[in-house]
């Protein structure tokens, strides 16, 4: 065999070799390599979907590939993390994981499209908040203890709205209920912007709102804000009581934080939660999601599973006292 056959020979081996291997590495792609879609089970303009929104604007911008928001509303988020459980845990669909889908909904529902402790991953709790009970502007009611007084003098007339069966607006409405011996009557609406609407129109007495939407009704002068659903004031509305100063003990935190269908990739998720945890650090951020009534919470994907897990516990009891049950 002459030594330039042998040559010939290497040369393409070699290339032969080269060839099979571009498959393997054009497959190995660095993610995110295509849109990424986050399906939200919240309306627009809800807590939720502020805060997804910031962040998917920006990790668009440094993962160099759009994060689209997919609202995908109905039975209490039922129907949007359904769907995001099914879906391939290849990172390319996320979802975002509220009180009401994960600890609430697992409590008052028989059935669920999918099961909160077994069909996702978290990745980070993204900023939890007070709920701010509200009334009509020309509402008589102008403190907790005067909508306490005139629930007590006449049962079952006051009537409060929410986004839905099952959500945080709803158990917030029903655990007040409870802790103060009252009966208000239930009036569900689609959305959390509905809901506040039914308030503002004089449809229903009052609603426990989330702030990003309710805030700027209240400036508008369309709603009155009665207090906070937080155990103590917080520091950007220091006028604004809240309902532990009426009701000892109460306390209601509406949450948020993002998730992948289980089965995704430990790297994938440790990338998401560096963007996501140093974008809602970026003072900027932090000021604006306060300024909402948001507040951040640093934490790992185990913390945030470790708080889903508390929380579950926590309104599996609440769910309980007050005997809700809507299947």
């Amino acid at each position: 065999m002459s030594r330039h056959f042998c040559t010939l020979l290497k040369t393409v081996c070699l290339a032969a070799l080269t060839a099979a291997a571009m498959p393997l590495a054009h497959s190995a792609q660095p993610y995110p390599s295509k849109p990424v879609r986050i399906i939200l089970p919240h309306s627009p303009g809800s807590s939720p979907d502020m805060v997804a929104r910031l962040v998917a604007e920006k990790l668009g911008e440094q993962l160099g590939q759009p994060f689209v928001i997919e609202n995908r509303t109905g039975a209490g988020g039922s129907i949007g993390l359904g769907a995001a459980a099914k879906a391939a845990p290849d990172g390319y669909t996320l979802t975002v994981g509220h009180v009401g889908t994960l600890t609430i909904n697992p409590s008052v529902y028989a059935k669920l499209p999918y099961d909160p402790a077994k069909d996702f991953t978290p990745i980070m709790l993204s900023a939890r908040t007070p709920l701010l009970v509200v009334v009509a502007a020309d509402s008589p009611y102008k403190s907790i203890a005067d909508v306490i007084a005139a629930a007590k003098a006449q049962p079952g007339k006051l009537m409060f709205s929410s986004a839905g069966n099952g959500t945080a607006s709803h158990m917030a409405a029903e655990y007040f209920d409870e802790e103060t011996g009252i009966s208000m009557v239930h009036v569900p609406f689609k959305s959390a912007s509905e809901a506040l609407t039914g308030v503002a129109s004089g449809a229903v007495t009052l609603t426990f709102g989330g702030q990003p939407a309710a805030w700027p009704l209240v400036k508008a002068g369309k709603l009155r804000a009665l207090a906070l659903t937080s155990g103590e004031r917080v520091d950007e509305f220091p006028d604004t009581p809240v309902i532990a100063e009426t009701v000892k003990g109460y306390e209601m935190f509406d949450w948020s934080g993002f998730m992948a269908p289980a089965g995704t990739p430990d790297d994938i998720i440790a990338l998401l939660h560096k963007h996501i945890a140093a974008i809602l650090a970026e003072p900027d951020m932090v000021r604006r999601l306060r300024q909402a009534g948001l507040l951040p919470m640093p934490n790992t994907p185990g913390q945030f599973g470790e708080f889903i897990a508390s929380e579950r516990a926590k309104w599996g009891r609440v769910a309980k006292e007050v005997n809700i049950h809507l299947d």
